[in-house]
């Protein structure tokens, strides 16, 4: 919606004006210029009476120039003898003819006689040459007075002219100023000199030329945009500025960035500009840094919702972030209605958009009033509370002003309630908590004590952006640092997503960083967002940074990294039987969970929904939004949670994990989460004697009788391979109590191997395999090995470790040589052996029997279900 568009004051001096819209300077006509001209054309007459007398001199332009000579007022006659003057004597100025034309013959008349001027020519007619020896073309050329008729005809200009002698029409002098009177002329006269136009529109030059002379007249633009040639006299810069409507707008590829362009623009476009404006402040222009400033002058003046999508895209470019800071604080109502509906979506757009809106309605929380009820709600003021005055000495006194948190004005962010929610730290506390937070003091944790969490945190993130929406200024990163100070969860929610995105944003250091502030936080939330990035980053830089997070931490708890994983599964508040009340007041909902993990909200009255309902009037106006928050951010943390567990049992069987039995009790059995999975699989010890676990995480055998695991034993995730005789009567048991499994256990396909198998050092039934390029490449990736002792990739083996330190190695033919993406050749299996390490050839093979069955089993699972 456009409720204005603006000229700056300082560009309505040079645009190119047009009828009805910012008057330009007044033109003032020049008699002595006039004069001259006069003059001119008098000296020229001998050279045109010789030029008409040329055979080849167009009879219809001829005729109107004896018409003109004879004191006939001919546009065509007058723009044919201007021609010759300028071209060929010395010291002619083409703007002195426009004068005379005026004066002597009318506005209307003078607008023909340029327009006409757009296609005469002089002299022979060039045709097209072939290139000789090297593609060079040769020109002849007179180099002074020649033989009576070496000038050649008077002509209308064809295809191949090169050297147009009337181009002194596009001159501001000429062009520029006939629109201008044009502009300003009486309606009489202006409707004369349209009327008389749509006459002399006859071939591409001079329909170029008069949508610039007449801009008032779109279909006049639409006829010259569609012409085939693109043929015209006028430069670029005046087709741009005979640009009327959208639709016009999508013929340009690029404008000149001059203030005479873009104020010519938004005076004749308005909000239809936007395209071009934002195509310009894209374009790679040379002089970039001095071109783009001008362009966001006149975006400014553009009041639109499109306007904030352009300006957001720009916050990386220096400038940028002032420049919509400004548009915003122009335009604040079409801010708001731009900003909302991205604010905060998880994108880098969504956190400039958050911090802008937030800045807006703590500034003026009354513009909120004029949107949709709710639609911003999230980044108004929460409602006043007392100040507390019983400060901790951390954030007592008066702190000194510091450009460092100067910019972090306390009255753009939320109030920091005290730990009982009743007071909120003053303006001056607040300050004293943004110096702690930039020099990140050991102070900050008596801050966190004195103070009520999630409205620490919710301070912390608007901190963070308010710091975004300046442009993330590098001076002032600790604005990313405090987070991993007084965040929560809820922080980490925001934050992963952005991770993801930096990388590929050119922001990688800042996606490092802020796996610095995960691993602060630290919380089982943090942990699993940081080991999904492990698992699922698509950057390996940033991949790679954090496994080396998650190991460093492992390793300051004494414990490996899979252990870790085990640990920091969060329990998202769930009671012992796995699932979660809503307390809307009036109204409870019972949160449980599907097969695979996803929440489901169970009314009192037994109806299962997927989602929970929305507060409504009669629901408590604490409770229900806090629960119904509760709901979302658990959804949104179980999509994480969910595969990345479900997946990592899967691995726990494969690679034949074991667990003590009271931390499988306790990190499984009894975790309100991790229970639903675990019931829902066939269990094993060491000593080979299978289980489940019950609703009421009691144990049973195959035979459903009570089963206790020996206090040193292990237990794992049972391999059908495994089951021996058990496996059909566990798939019956299950069956039977329908139990779905998470992933494919005991309908998983098991190979085990021949007696005569197990004692050879080769196995033949899987060589002569092949497998595509593309499926070998993806197991390289995957389960299997295929990087030497040094780290590096060789691409003529997989290789899979066993839990004793045995490698079962598939050799490829001929090899993925090139680690590379995309297409390359099938891959047969030369050989599958085993040993202690992968090589090219079997090397200290043993017999294929001392490798673990489970191991054994899942390699020839791979390879034969990947085979043609």
């Amino acid at each position: 919606m456009v409720e204005t568009v603006g000229v700056p004051v300082e560009w309505r001096e040079c645009i190119h004006p047009r009828r009805g819209g910012v008057a330009g300077p007044a033109v003032v006509l020049d008699e002595d210029a006039a004069r001259r001209a006069r003059e001119w054309e008098r000296a020229a007459r001998p050279i045109v009476d010789e030029m008409l007398e040329h055979e080849d001199t167009d009879p219809e332009l001829g005729e109107a120039v004896r018409a003109w000579l004879d004191g006939e007022p001919d546009p065509v006659g007058a723009a044919a003898v201007v021609a010759v003057a300028i071209k060929y004597l010395q010291g002619v100025e083409g703007a002195a003819f426009l004068d005379a034309w005026v004066l002597d013959h009318g506005l209307a008349f003078a607008a023909c006689a340029v327009t006409e001027a757009s296609s005469i020519a002089l002299g022979p007619a060039p045709r097209r040459v072939a290139p000789g020896p090297g593609g060079v073309i040769r020109i002849a050329a007179y180099a002074g007075p020649g033989p009576k008729g070496w000038r050649g005809e008077i002509r209308r200009m064809n295809s191949y002219d090169h050297v147009r002698a009337d181009q002194w029409i596009a001159a501001d002098t000429v062009a520029k100023r006939l629109r201008a009177l044009l502009a300003a002329a009486p309606e009489g006269d202006y409707r004369d000199a349209v009327a008389r136009l749509s006459a002399r529109r006859g071939d591409a030059l001079r329909r170029c030329t008069v949508s610039y002379l007449i801009p008032t007249e779109t279909a006049w633009m639409d006829e010259s945009l569609n012409d085939p040639s693109g043929a015209r006299v006028l430069d670029h810069e005046h087709v741009v500025c005979s640009l009327s409507t959208a639709a016009h707008v999508g013929r340009i590829g690029w404008i000149p960035p001059t203030p005479a362009i873009l104020g010519t623009l938004l005076d004749g476009l308005g909000a239809d500009a936007l395209p071009l404006l934002e195509r310009a402040l894209r374009y790679p222009y040379a002089n970039a840094d001095e071109t783009r400033p001008v362009v966001r002058r006149a975006l400014l003046e553009v009041a639109d919702e499109r306007l904030f999508p352009i300006l957001l895209d720009d916050m990386g470019e220096k400038g940028g972030p002032a420049a919509l800071q400004e548009a915003a604080e122009r335009h604040p109502l079409i801010a708001l209605r731009a900003l909302a509906p991205p604010a905060d979506n998880g994108t880098t757009r969504g956190l400039r958009a958050a911090g802008l809106l937030r800045s807006l309605l703590y500034a003026r929380p009354e513009l909120a009033e004029a949107l949709p009820s709710g639609a911003v709600e999230a980044f108004l003021p929460r409602p006043a509370v007392p100040d507390c005055d019983d400060l901790p000495e951390a954030l007592a006194g008066r702190p000194a002003r510091s450009a460092k948190v100067d910019w972090a004005d306390p009255a753009l962010l939320p109030r920091i309630l005290t730990r009982d929610g009743d007071r909120v730290l003053p303006a001056n506390a607040t300050r004293c908590l943004l110096h702690l937070l930039a020099k990140k003091a050991p102070e900050v944790a008596a801050v966190r004590d004195f103070c009520d969490r999630h409205s620490l945190a919710e301070f912390s993130w608007a901190l963070f952006q308010r710091w975004y929406s300046l442009g993330a200024p590098t001076r002032h990163n600790w604005a990313l640092a405090q987070l991993g100070l007084i965040g929560d969860d809820t922080t980490v929610r925001r934050l992963s997503p952005l991770v993801k995105h930096w990388p590929g944003e050119g922001s990688a250091g800042r996606a490092i960083a802020a796996l610095d502030v995960l691993a602060t936080i630290g919380s089982d939330v943090a942990l699993t967002h940081l080991f999904e990035l492990t698992r699922r980053g698509k950057y390996k830089g940033l991949k790679a940074r954090a496994v080396q997070k998650i190991d460093e931490i492992a390793a300051a708890r004494g414990i490996t990294p899979e252990d870790l994983a085990d640990r920091a599964v969060p329990d998202f508040g769930l009671d012992a039987q796995g699932t979660l009340v809503l307390d809307y007041g009036p109204r409870r909902f019972t949160v449980t969970f599907d097969q695979q993990l996803s929440p489901l909200v169970v009314e009192p009255n037994g109806k299962v929904r997927k989602s929970a309902p929305k507060p409504g009037p009669k629901d408590d106006p604490a409770l229900a939004p806090a629960a119904h928050a509760l709901f979302t951010g658990l959804k949104k943390d179980l999509r994480t949670i969910a595969e990345q567990e479900i997946k990592r049992f899967e691995l726990a069987m494969i690679k034949r994990r074991s667990w003590t039995p009271d931390d499988f009790h306790a990190l499984f059995v009894t975790h309100p989460l991790l229970g639903h999975i675990v019931r829902r699989l066939v269990w094993i010890t060491d000593g080979g004697v299978s289980f489940r676990v019950a609703e009421d995480h009691s144990y049973a055998d195959v035979d459903d009788d009570l089963f206790t695991p020996a206090p040193d034993a292990r237990v794992g995730i049972a391999h059908p391979i495994l089951l021996d005789g058990d496996l059909g009567a566990w798939t019956e048991l299950f069956a039977d109590y329908e139990i779905s499994q998470p992933f494919e256990q005991l309908g998983r396909p098991v190979h085990r191997l021949t007696d005569d198998e197990r004692a050879a050092h080769r196995l033949a039934r899987v060589e002569g395999l092949v497998l595509s390029y593309g499926r070998a490449r993806g197991h390289s990736q995957g389960r299997w090995e295929a990087l030497d002792a040094d780290g590096d990739f060789t691409g003529g083996w997989l290789a899979r470790r066993d839990p004793a330190g045995l490698y079962v190695v598939a050799g490829l033919s001929p090899g993925l040589h090139h680690y590379m993406y995309g297409e390359g050749e099938d891959q047969e299996i030369s050989k599958l052996w085993a040993g202690p390490a992968p090589a090219y050839s079997p090397k200290d093979s043993v017999p294929l029997g001392e490798v673990d069955p489970v191991t054994m089993s899942e390699a020839v699972h791979d390879l034969v279900r990947s085979a043609h």
